[in-house]
């Protein structure tokens, strides 16, 4: 497998990680999906039908190589060894604080010899593995948990799990306990994976129960958004924490090979990353959420401008808003495409259901969910042609015969995990 190569969030993107829902979305119930980060539950069908689309979009319509977290998991457990295997599921074990008697059970999965016990140690990792009726015992009736183990319904919000920046990987670490199994099996990937070859990448990840003193270097790659090989901009909320930004500020001025710009963007509780507000879509276009990015309430973002120049040491510099200073960063007159519209209701409706998390898969090509109406109207005041998912996939369209175009896909189920397209994907290499 090459080199993982991103230098932009708008060039052609030639390979990426998704995942596709699946049971695991059926397994969540109304009254703990506040656990599991949802402010609602998911149909399973619809949400994979939806999935199914956008990853036809990529695959077929634009040539882009998916690679499918499960098939990538599935083979990593089928090459590991049994001490490797055994590590991995005590470690799952007691990162959900399973009893011992749950710990035993899953430990029964340990023997992979062939594709389809791997396939159901895979399901079993992802889906988890809810009480079932059977379980008459006096212990599974004073029981009131519903999972022997729960699952990870957030793993196809795939963004999270890295951030891939020049040739670098930087492993995310979630700070929240609902999705840190998705990085611990995305670092099993990194180390047992075929793939894995030629993958240089950072592990930042603690043993928090080991090293409880040590800082939490929270990180997830929605709060990391790269418009340039030299441009960084990084969002700092409660999921990706200021030990973390220093840190990945230390890499890069260790690392800056020219003048460099990192951006760091404090966003206001409640939002957790930095796509849900603002993401590049062109070179010179962007879309934002204006509530955060142009107001000065409660809602808006601070940001801190980091100018690093080989063997001099890094300048600060405070800034009133992000689009003008990383605009003349970009060398560029940066151009901002609202999401929702004017209208201070529809801007907030839209970017609830994932409206500012745009992908670029090429220049001039977005992918959008079909509800972000209002925001569609502003791309195509700026020259977008706005084009139906199932359209395109038919044949009826092409979206290589228009300059500027977005290909819009239904999401109405994929929105209420609280992400957009470019949630769903991680790209591994872009140009």
């Amino acid at each position: 497998m090459p080199q993982p190569h991103v230098c932009s969030e708008t060039g052609p993107l030639r390979r990426a990680v998704v995942h596709s829902p699946g049971r695991e979305l059926s397994h969540v119930s109304p009254s703990n999906r506040g656990d599991f980060l949802f402010s609602d539950v998911l149909y399973e069908r619809h949400a994979r039908r939806e999935h199914d689309t956008f990853v036809g979009l990529l695959r077929d319509v634009f040539g882009v190589e998916v690679l499918f977290f499960r098939e990538l998991l599935t083979e990593s457990l089928l090459r590991a060894n049994s001490m490797d295997r055994l590590r991995l599921l005590e470690t799952v074990g007691q990162l959900e604080g399973l009893t011992a008697q749950e710990q035993e059970r899953l430990l029964r999965h340990i023997n992979v010899g062939d594709d389809a016990q791997a396939e159901q140690l895979t399901e079993l990792l992802i889906a988890g593995e809810p009480v079932g009726e059977a379980d008459s015992s006096v212990s599974g009736f004073l029981n009131r948990n519903l999972y022997h183990l729960p699952p990870i319904p957030n793993l196809m919000l795939v963004r999270d799990l890295a951030a891939v920046v020049g040739n670098e990987m930087f492993v995310a670490w979630n700070s929240e306990q609902a999705r840190k199994r998705e990085n611990l099996l995305w670092r099993f990937v990194l180390q047992h994976s075929e793939w894995r070859h030629g993958v240089h990448w950072h592990n930042w990840m603690l043993d928090e129960a080991v090293r409880p003193e040590r800082p939490l270097y929270a990180l997830e790659g929605g709060n990391v958004v790269q418009p340039a090989e030299h441009v960084l901009v990084v969002g700092q909320s409660l999921r990706t924490g200021s030990a973390a930004a220093e840190k990945l500020a230390s890499w890069l001025w260790e690392h800056a090979a020219q003048e460099s710009h990192l951006f760091l963007v404090m966003l206001p509780e409640p939002l957790d990353h930095l796509d849900t507000v603002f993401g590049m879509i062109s070179q010179n276009e962007c879309v934002v959420f204006p509530p955060s990015l142009f107001g000065h309430g409660p809602e808006s973002v601070n940001v801190l401008q980091v100018v690093m120049r080989p063997g001099q040491e890094p300048e600060y510099h405070r800034q009133g808003e992000l689009i003008g200073p990383l605009g003349e960063a970009l060398g560029v007159r940066l151009h901002a495409v609202s999401c929702g519209g004017s209208s201070p209701l529809e801007q907030r409706r839209e970017q609830w259901w994932g409206g500012a998390s745009i992908l670029a898969v090429a220049p001039g090509k977005l992918v959008a969910f079909r509800s972000a109406e209002r925001t569609l109207q502003e791309l195509e005041a700026r020259g977008y042609v706005g084009l139906d998912a199932e359209d395109v996939l038919e044949g009826r369209h092409d979206p290589h015969a228009h300059e500027k175009c977005v290909v819009l896909i239904r999401g109405a189920e994929l929105s209420r995990a609280k992400g957009g397209p470019r949630s769903l994907v991680l790209p591994l290499a872009r140009g």
